[in-house]
């Protein structure tokens, strides 16, 4: 049995950020070091999050890399956060993808599995699904839309990663049917999850209709596992994303997966599902049916 190493969440947003901030200043490790008079490993341990980083330590660091003020400050705002099991990260302006806190967990991340019942998940979302959405949402006018579609488009880079963490989305067949878009681009979606369910890494799990009421299995969650680390938790909402570590948080949302897994198709099942869907929305689109329903028995 692999024997989980001391680290946080918290702790591994810092060493993140330590650690992009010397890329970035394109300083190796023993390079960095040597400016400040201490050891590689120290700079190892830091990077990590195996080592609490001390407020001076953080500074001298990132001014040796050469980081903006702003990017210090922030940093160190993060440092001096609580560290007990739960946090809470506010979105501001951001989106979600793009919140430090979340694509440092992923970035480390040996898988990922993510509960989604209300729309496509954004790492899975085509342009103009993802557009839609925003438009849906109503809190951005059209220029705020655009940067945040190109955003998220270049988020699903994660997927294809050489070393991405191994993906498990779960989809309730009402999301695949929601009219967010014109059918036309209900089929493009539905074509782009077939073709990402076909990387090596990537699993999409169809939950049907009649399998599962919508709405009893609860909000959207994502579960994350690392290799040296105690798996978290993410959940989200319109304004703040929160962390969860706790055990006792964590098996709750263990014992709500396991009911969602149960009441899914098998990845080959959920391919399949998805090809008629898609093979229906093709004909829709074409005229020759009014409303595209795939027979799930």
């Amino acid at each position: 049995m692999v024997r989980k190493r001391s680290s946080s969440a918290h702790k591994r947003e810092i060493g993140e950020a330590l650690r992009d901030a010397r890329e970035r200043a394109n300083l190796t490790a023993a390079q960095l070091a040597g400016r400040l008079d201490c050891s590689a490993s120290k700079v190892s341990r830091m990077e990590s999050g195996h080592r609490g980083v001390a407020e001076l330590d953080l500074t001298m660091f990132l001014a040796n890399c050469g980081t903006p003020r702003k990017e210090v400050v922030e940093l160190l705002e993060v440092l001096r956060e609580s560290d007990d099991g739960y946090r809470l990260r506010p979105h501001q302006e951001r989106l979600p993808d793009e919140l430090r806190s979340l694509i440092a967990q992923e970035n480390l991340a040996t898988s990922i599995i993510d509960f989604e019942p209300g729309v496509v998940p954004g790492l899975l979302q085509i342009e103009d699904y993802a557009r839609a959405v925003f438009q849906w949402a109503g809190l951005f006018d059209e220029p705020g839309i655009e940067l945040r579609v190109r955003a998220r488009m270049a988020r699903q880079q994660l997927l294809r990663r050489r070393d991405a963490p191994g993906f498990t989305f779960y989809l309730p067949e009402q999301v695949l049917r929601a009219q967010v878009v014109p059918v036309e681009f209900l089929h493009d979606q539905v074509m782009h999850l077939l073709r990402i369910s076909s990387f090596d890494r990537c699993t999409i799990r169809v939950i049907p209709e009649n399998a599962c009421p919508g709405g009893v299995l609860g909000g959207a969650f994502r579960l994350l596992r690392f290799a040296e680390h105690r798996p978290v938790v993410y959940v989200e909402n319109q304004t703040t994303s929160l962390f969860l570590e706790k055990p006792e948080d964590l098996d709750v949302y263990r014992q709500r997966l396991s009911r969602v897994a149960g009441f899914a198709l098998d990845g080959g099942e959920s391919r399949e599902w998805l090809a008629r869907l898609a093979s229906e929305y093709h004909r829709a689109k074409d005229g020759s049916c009014e409303r595209p329903r795939t027979d799930l028995a």
